[in-house]
């Protein structure tokens, strides 16, 4: 069994990394897939980035507050793959910009 502990701290540090890869990302002028973000950050700018990560972690602190303490572990791990899998789409789409490459 992953300890909890272990899993707030991928998904933290997940969230971490996919608000600085969609910046990196934006910087370079590829757009942001997600239209709720998107929306955000051209009506608040790069800010909204982080800040849509917080909220996403202060959710997640929520629901697993709400669950009982032997299921939270599949709860957690229904953000920490997902995050997962968006850095490291994000951290592609980065390297296939910076080396020149095009969808």
């Amino acid at each position: 069994m992953i300890p909890e502990r272990g899993l707030w701290a991928a998904l933290v540090a997940l969230a971490a990394g996919d608000a600085a890869t969609t910046i990196t990302a934006l910087s370079l002028g590829l757009p942001e897939a997600n239209p709720l973000i998107d929306a955000l950050v051209a009506s608040h700018g790069l800010v909204a980035v982080p800040l849509s990560q917080v909220l996403y972690v202060g959710l997640a602190s929520a629901v697993v507050a709400a669950v009982e303490r032997g299921h939270r572990t599949p709860v957690l791990l229904a953000g920490v793959i997902p995050s997962a899998l968006v850095v490291a789409n994000n951290l592609a789409w980065i390297m296939a910009a910076v080396a020149g490459w095009s969808a």
